[in-house]
Parts: C-alpha cells; sequence; structure tokens
C-alpha cells in the first residue's frame, strides 16, 4: 500500500460508522469488469449496511483510465442497487464526478 492510500485509510476508519474494511488485491480481487478490468483500492462496511468501493488517485497520475474506471463504478453501483457507493478520490485535482479527500470524507461520514 502507497502512502497516499494509507492516507485515506486512515481517514476512513477514524469515521464511527465502519463495520470493517478490506484492502482490495489488484489483479486478483474484486474486480468491475468493462473495456478494462477495474480493481478498486477499497472495500468498506458501513454500520448502516453500506457497501462502498473507493478508488484512491494521486495527484501525480495522469488519469489516463480515469474516467473509464470512474464510468464503470458508477454504473457498476447504479446497478448493484441501493446499498452499494463507488467513488473516486482524488489527492487535490478531481477529474468531473470524482471527489477531493475532503469532499469523500464529509459525504463517507454521513452514509
Amino acid at each position: 500500500m502507497g502512502n497516499w492510500e494509507a492516507e485515506i485509510i486512515q481517514k476512513i476508519i477514524a469515521c464511527d460508522n465502519i463495520i470493517f474494511w478490506h484492502r482490495n488485491n489488484s489483479k486478483s480481487g474484486f474486480r468491475i469488469n468493462g473495456f478494462i478490468n477495474h480493481y478498486p483500492d477499497f472495500i468498506v462496511y458501513t454500520k448502516s449496511e453500506k457497501i462502498v468501493v473507493i478508488e484512491t488517485k494521486g495527484d501525480h497520475l495522469d488519469g489516463s483510465d480515469s474516467e473509464v474506471k470512474l464510468k464503470m463504478g458508477k454504473e457498476w453501483a447504479n446497478k448493484a442497487g441501493d446499498k452499494y457507493f463507488y467513488f473516486m478520490v482524488f489527492e487535490n485535482k478531481p477529474i468531473e464526478g470524482a471527489l477531493s479527500v475532503d469532499e469523500f470524507v464529509k459525504r463517507f461520514t454521513q452514509m
């Protein structure tokens, strides 16, 4: 786990609405199938019985596949049901439809 991912999960586990979290294994864990296989970074289960899938993106990443992954993740969440959520979280500069860290934490704590 990189420093950026560790920073994000620390902010998530500081929230009091979590039952458990899981670091998804790249290339062998949960994946969202599409034009590309997308392996989000974290899966979190909340006290309100919501499953939250999170893809983290540091500002150093070029985001060449981020738009495709974001679209796939949102579509997966829409089809999975009302207890499933997908978020793409950027360090500072999110692409359209993604969130900054502060926006994500604010939204996550309300789930």
